[in-house]
């Protein structure tokens, strides 16, 4: 079950006593704990009834005796035990069968949740497979669109600004969040909405800000460079390249990331002439849509076989520093031609 069921099954009450929590969000993972403590322990006496356990150090006993123990001032305890190895691992434990009888029955004193962080939930393992059948058992997977827009809606109303859905709709697209194989996750983007937040210095957030505060350097210097490039200001070019060019790595990591976003210009070209969208054309090359946008909007003032050439020109040079056959000031002055 997801992320909605568990919300569903606390309203409702039918959480069992025993949950097991994994998937990508570690962000919502941590809310869902947090929520039950709110729900079941008593603020002033959270240092004695949450207990925290570390999984690869404890034993299927020591979960059931600290969960068997009574609470004098909440309404129950709430025993959290993260990353508990037989669940993604071939480890033993002589007491895990023990475990899954204690998770199949009702628990008078405490609420139990296993959590799996994402970094650990690729796959359960077949006794993860059989404990997740016999308790509540929730992946918390990346949100959907509509969910993850009310997610920085929230956040963005909670700290007193407004978005619209224009600049909505840039803040998914530049954080990648959908990206196949993206590392960036609702922790990240918590921590991105909460800069943007306070580095705005009105009521609405605007592109500009967006931009500034999610585009990384690398992107936003490869970014300026093509843009030069294209507008034939050489000057320009050579001053963006010179910002990062100090030594042949500098000149190197240039060249890398410019030889990058020709490529996807040039690819954005093969494919929009196979008729794929703009969002197919991403996600078939696993690109931050954005970043790919940009790409095939700077790729429509060149033609093909420019971009062929432009690439061929990149490529020797790349192979011309390695040998040694090139420095980095005539490599900048080439790049910036």
């Amino acid at each position: 079950m997801a992320y909605k069921d568990f919300v569903n099954d606390r309203k409702k009450g039918i959480l069992k006593d025993v949950l097991l929590f994994y998937g990508a969000e570690d962000f919502l993972m941590e809310w869902a704990v947090d929520s039950l403590i709110d729900e079941y322990v008593d603020e002033g006496s959270r240092f004695l009834d949450v207990i925290r356990l570390e999984g690869d150090k404890v034993t299927a006993a020591d979960i059931m005796a600290e969960a068997r123990t009574y609470s004098m001032f909440s309404e129950k305890r709430v025993v959290v035990v993260r990353n508990y190895l037989p669940f993604y691992r071939s480890a033993s434990d002589v007491g895990a069968d023990d475990l899954l009888d204690f998770a199949s029955s009702p628990q008078e004193q405490s609420k139990v949740i296993f959590v799996i962080e994402s970094r650990n939930s690729g796959d359960l393992s077949s006794y993860g497979k059989k404990f997740a059948k016999v308790c509540s058992s929730y992946e918390f997977s990346r949100l959907d669109k509509a969910d993850l827009k009310a997610f920085i809606t929230k956040r963005v109303h909670h700290a007193g600004k407004m978005i619209a859905r224009r600049e909505l709709d840039l803040m998914i697209d530049i954080s990648g969040y959908y990206n196949k194989g993206s590392d960036y996750d609702l922790t990240r983007f918590d921590g991105d909405i909460d800069k943007i937040t306070k580095a705005c210095d009105g009521d609405m957030i605007d592109a500009a800000l967006i931009e500034e505060i999610l585009i990384g350097d690398s992107d936003r210097f490869v970014f300026s460079l093509v843009d030069a490039l294209m507008s034939g200001d050489r000057g320009k070019a050579l001053s963006v390249a010179e910002a990062i060019i100090r030594d042949d790595d500098g000149a190197m990591a240039v060249l890398a990331l410019l030889t990058k976003q020709f490529e996807i210009m040039y690819d954005s070209l093969e494919l929009s002439e196979k008729g794929f969208s703009l969002s197919q054309m991403a996600k078939k090359t696993g690109i931050n849509e954005y970043r790919f946008k940009r790409a095939f909007t700077a790729a429509g003032r060149y033609s093909r076989s420019r971009l062929r050439k432009i690439l061929k020109d990149l490529y020797n040079i790349d192979r011309d520093i390695k040998r040694g056959d090139m420095d980095k000031d005539v490599a900048l002055e080439l790049i910036s031609i």
